[in-house]
């Protein structure tokens, strides 16, 4: 499944968009992908996606990482986001925002140190979780899809 992802700053607000792309003219292999996703709905749930991760600053562009905290990576946490559901479909599409301005000083420190960059950390981590549930759902969907749906003829 192929997808489009789209991140813009304006006024002192990221936003984030992840869309599900195909064709004007869908092929053959995009329509049978459309069918499996119609044959085994799954929902992208916000509730179930722990927006938690580290995140590494060395670059100056925050980039979520395996390491461990330390003097260029810091844990960034989203907290509480409203416990939307989007169906995994052709039409699938997130949209999500977060406004600098609303980021609290208590969330700044040595590693994050401005509220523009505290935004762009937490809008890593929220792409970076949310991608990963797309593929983990991906996934159990392929795993779902097997030869058992069939027509044929028989004579009783």
């Amino acid at each position: 499944m192929n997808f489009s992802e789209k991140i813009d700053i304006d006024n002192n607000v990221v936003k984030y968009i992840l869309k599900a792309k195909y064709n004007e003219e869908p092929t053959d292999e995009e329509l049978m992908e459309i069918e499996t996703l119609h044959d085994y709905v799954h929902k992208i749930k916000f509730s179930e996606i722990d927006f938690t991760a580290n995140v590494d600053m060395s670059s100056g562009t925050p980039a979520v990482t395996d390491a461990e905290a330390g003097d260029t990576v810091v844990e960034i946490a989203l907290g509480k986001i409203a416990p939307k559901e989007y169906v995994l479909d052709e039409n699938f599409e997130v949209s999500f925002s977060i406004d600098a301005g609303r980021i609290p000083d208590s969330e700044l420190n040595d590693v994050i140190k401005t509220k523009t960059i505290a935004s762009q950390a937490k809008m890593a981590v929220f792409q970076a979780k949310l991608k990963e549930k797309v593929i983990e759902t991906l996934n159990e969907m392929r795993n779902e899809d097997n030869s058992f749906e069939q027509e044929t003829e028989i004579i009783l």
